[in-house]
């Protein structure tokens, strides 16, 4: 009969374990963007559509974003609208019809007074932040890629930049193709990978669109292979 009390209360604290354990888990919560990004990314490019009448402007967009401007003029008759940005030194004749639209690279994070036309407001630069999501040093980066396990290696620069030179075992695909290719990667989706450009911008640009895509451990290299050359790490050619 003791031997049965026994089990009986065995039993029971297994149960009464496992509950507290699976709350535990319950009450992991998934860390979430804290800001609302404006426009979309669209052939490697973050688009903003600005209406030109209207109240202050207040624009959100990643460290790293290639943006362009798409402008609603709402008929007005001007064809050309001038682009201020003075704290980041940006300036564009910027016209609303043309598909050959210049694009920024927002590489400071900060909040900059902005006017486009009669239109004025704020764009802040925010860094990315989400579940999924790390950002390496060289240091960090070096030391993975010389496990035997390695991350896959994604370079999303341009063609003629990694003919150049790479980091060894990289795979090539250019930020403006990587949306309409991402199936290629389809694999990988639950894998660690490693982006890198030249600076680290526009692979934060590539991480978010790996992310938005439900890939499970994204990994940026902050200072691009640039910084890894500096480093004195080595690259192919």
């Amino acid at each position: 009969m003791k031997n049965i009390y026994v089990a009986i209360l065995f039993i029971i604290g297994v149960v009464f374990l496992g509950c507290n354990e699976k709350e535990k888990i319950q009450d992991v919560k998934v860390a979430e963007p804290t800001h609302v990004i404006s426009g979309k990314v669209q052939g490697g490019y973050r688009t903003l559509t600005v209406k030109l009448i209207g109240e202050h402007l207040d624009l959100t967009v990643y460290r790293g974003d290639y943006i362009k401007f798409i402008l609603d003029d709402d008929g007005a008759v001007e064809d050309a609208y001038q682009l201020e940005i003075p704290d980041l030194g940006m300036s564009a004749n910027l016209k609303d019809d043309t598909e050959d639209r210049p694009y920024f690279k927002m590489k400071v994070i900060g909040q900059y007074q902005i006017t486009i036309g009669e239109r004025s407001g704020t764009i802040e630069v925010v860094e990315l932040t989400q579940a999924n999501y790390t950002e390496l040093s060289n240091e960090e980066a070096y030391e993975l890629l010389d496990k035997e396990e390695r991350p896959f290696l994604l370079d999303v620069r341009t063609r003629g930049e990694f003919n150049r030179g790479y980091i060894d075992g990289a795979v090539l695909i250019s930020l403006q193709e990587i949306q309409r290719r991402v199936n290629e990667l389809e694999m990988y989706k639950n894998q660690p990978i490693l982006i890198y450009c030249a600076t680290g911008n526009r692979s934060t640009t590539a991480s978010k669109i790996l992310l938005d895509n439900g890939f499970k451990n994204v990994m940026n290299l902050r200072r691009g292979i640039v910084g890894w050359a500096r480093n004195g790490y080595a690259t192919k050619l």
